[in-house]
């Protein structure tokens, strides 16, 4: 793959329409256009677009400076701490305006610090590029498309057109050197390669076989947000299965190594379930990170679940468990509470309470959504679970009403009403 000329797809050979397109990012597009400046839609939502999906968010490229933007949005803040980026904020949605680089940089989803509007740039004039050079720097071939707003072109430097027809994702450059350069691009690799149906081009494929250990060079911020980004997704299941046969997955997180074949076989089963949920209903983060320690979990829960087990020891098995996970992906205590929780109230749940007061309790516990979300997952297929989540639903429902959650039984109410009696007769 070498610089030249790039391919240009004129608007009648292409299907992207601006009707397409989301009249924030139009607006943003245009106005960039119209004060005279390059305006690019650019990466992954070009990618989409052109084969007929809908884009989770759009990006746009240009050859203004972050401060230029700012001064062309009122409603724009410039964030990052090593290049930096304008974020022009509409009520509801946010688009990315990144001004045209040459090399590489390494993203950083916690990187989100406000700067100074008025402050010097982070980078200096020899970290910008050309629309060229911006689209050689990226990852894949098919996420280095870009989408000219002043004459509805589509305009290819990297050949991702070709490897979009071929349905493959292959690197931008030698696989083995982009790998080594950023480790987080192996996990992308894959992720596109199941989310897009598209096969691993053979180097690609390669490089990351021989490059796999490089992973554990990545943040742990990093590798948290991929994570639970293909958790998300709606296709957990074969990401994570890829994640497993190229090594990947054992060394971001090296407790699945002592995970036998039928904890594995559970492991694939919850996470297909949330693949099967996520088209219906959007589970928590926690919940979802909570998946890859259910195997682990699972005998100690049922046991709590069934009275077979204190809650005080289930309790500390996940305290250990839950600090181990939040060492190697580096989230937060309180994220690290909320999954704690949700697997302790998670064995609670199958446990009628005890009283109206009890059910509240448990329904108003900041970490009873994620237990619930838990209970969802094996509900998918287990009728027991299936009938306790209706059971809680319900219960949840009539608290919102402002009902009791529980039907007090008429026996009870009765001798209440006698001992009332006989206290007012003493």
């Amino acid at each position: 793959m070498s610089k030249g000329m790039p391919r240009i797809l004129p608007r009648a050979q292409h299907p992207i329409s601006r009707s397409l397109l989301t009249p924030n990012t139009l607006k943003v597009l245009y106005r960039l256009h119209h004060a005279g400046f390059l305006a690019y839609l650019v990466g992954g939502a070009v990618r989409d677009l052109l084969l007929g999906r809908r884009p989770k968010d759009f990006d746009v490229g240009t050859n203004a400076r972050p401060q230029q933007v700012r001064q062309l949005f009122r409603n724009a803040r410039i964030v990052g701490r090593r290049f930096r980026i304008a974020r022009v904020q509409f009520p509801n949605e946010v688009v990315e305006v990144s001004t045209f680089r040459r090399n590489p940089v390494e993203e950083d989803p916690n990187e989100e610090e406000p700067a100074d509007p008025l402050a010097p740039e982070a980078a200096d004039e020899d970290a910008y590029g050309t629309p060229e050079e911006d689209a050689f720097r990226r990852d894949f071939t098919v996420n280095g498309l870009f989408y000219n707003i002043a004459d509805f072109t589509v305009i290819d430097y990297v050949g991702g057109l070709q490897d979009l027809e071929r349905r493959l994702i292959r690197s931008i450059g030698p696989a083995a050197e982009r790998f080594v350069e950023d480790p987080v691009r192996m996990l992308r690799a894959v992720e596109y390669s199941v989310r897009l149906g598209f096969a691993l081009e053979g180097q690609t494929a390669a490089a990351i076989r021989e490059q796999y250990r490089e992973i554990r060079r990545a943040s742990p911020a990093r590798l948290a947000y991929e994570l639970t980004e293909s958790l998300k997704s709606g296709h957990a299941a074969g990401i994570f299965h890829q994640l497993w046969e190229f090594g990947l997955l054992p060394e971001i997180l090296p407790f699945f190594l002592s995970y036998e074949a039928d904890q594995l076989r559970l492991l694939f089963r919850l996470l297909a379930a949330a693949d099967l949920l996520a088209s219906r209903r959007k589970l928590s983060e926690e919940a979802l990170l909570a998946l890859v320690l259910w195997p682990h979990l699972d005998r100690s829960l049922r046991e709590a679940a069934n009275g077979e087990r204190p809650l005080g020891a289930l309790e500390g098995e996940l305290k250990q468990r839950v600090g181990e996970l939040a060492q190697l992906l580096a989230f937060s205590h309180f994220r690290g509470h909320l999954i704690r929780y949700g697997f302790l109230y998670l064995a609670r749940l199958y446990r009628e309470p005890r009283s109206p007061r009890k059910a509240v309790r448990i329904l108003r516990h900041e970490a009873f959504p994620v237990a619930l979300d838990l209970l969802a997952l094996q509900a998918v297929d287990e009728p027991e679970a299936a009938r306790t989540l209706a059971r809680w639903q319900e219960m949840q429902r009539r608290l919102e009403a402002g009902q009791p959650p529980l039907v007090v039984a008429q026996a009870s109410g009765s001798r209440r009403r006698r001992s009332r009696g006989r206290r007012v007769q003493a």
